[in-house]
């Protein structure tokens, strides 16, 4: 057997160009523990949006308390989807902040 490695864009393909992909070199993303998590789900101004696919959301998910954040399930089948979702003004909307 022989191992083959390459040099991938995306760790995930969701298909935007690179120009758009996030740079994993100049993440500035917060890990949260769960603590953290579950406190900033409580809270009203935020929004949750799960960019798995449709089964995987289906399998569970994290429910927010009423009066917290809002959860957004896209629904895509797969990542490749994701950006076409949200370019739609649905998504548009709920992300204006």
């Amino acid at each position: 057997k022989s191992l083959t490695i390459q040099k991938k864009e995306e760790l995930v393909a969701y298909g935007f160009p690179v120009s758009k992909a996030p740079s994993l070199k100049n993440n500035e993303t917060k890990h949260l523990e769960a603590p953290e998590y579950h406190q900033m789900m409580a809270e009203p101004n935020t929004v949750i949006i799960d960019v798995r696919n449709r089964y995987e959301t289906e399998i569970g998910h994290f429910q927010p308390p009423q009066g917290g954040a809002e959860f957004i399930d896209p629904k895509v089948r797969n990542s490749h989807e994701l950006p076409k979702w949200l370019a739609t003004s649905e998504a548009q909307e709920k992300l204006q902040g």
